[in-house]
């Protein structure tokens, strides 16, 4: 009887330890959540500012019917996707919605007759497409949860 109470008790307290493991874990996301959020909200200004910039841009025309040269439709003969997604698989659907879009954006461009081509930012965008479409252009792992022009140097070259 001593023994049953005993295991008892241990598994309680076992109970008990998961549940502040599980509450401090809500709060490191729930914490990192808000930061997300307000990183967001801080490119708002930028957002906006290049909607007006862009917006000026189509509205100069030499004449009415037409469009300014900088905005005028052309052929798309090549198309670059960057495919960002973690390094790890602790994403819940993020890196599965994100490489099912990315698969469909190049069955749609491919159908439309463009040259594809991918950089990979991640390990699982990376592994995902070594196995469907092997022809990558540049990978990169390892990218810092906030990185710095000195990190993202060689993506954007």
């Amino acid at each position: 009887m001593a023994n049953l109470t005993r295991e008892i008790r241990r598994r309680i307290k076992s109970v008990k330890n998961i549940a502040q493991v599980t509450k401090a874990m809500e709060a490191v996301s729930a914490a990192k959540m808000r930061k997300a959020q307000q990183q967001v909200l801080a490119t708002r200004p930028y957002s906006n500012q290049a909607r007006e910039v862009l917006g000026y841009i189509a509205r100069l025309s030499s004449t009415e019917n037409e469009l300014n040269p900088l905005i005028h439709p052309r052929p798309v003969k090549r198309v670059g996707i960057l495919l960002v997604t973690a390094d790890r698989g602790l994403a819940g659907g993020f890196n599965a919605n994100i490489i099912r879009r990315c698969a469909q954006l190049m069955r749609e461009k491919r159908k439309e007759g463009a040259d594809v081509t991918v950089v990979a930012v991640g390990k699982k965008g990376r592994e995902w497409l070594l196995r469907y479409d092997p022809v990558v252009r540049a990978e990169f792992m390892g990218i810092p949860d906030n990185p710095t022009t000195y990190d993202i140097g060689p993506i954007v070259r």
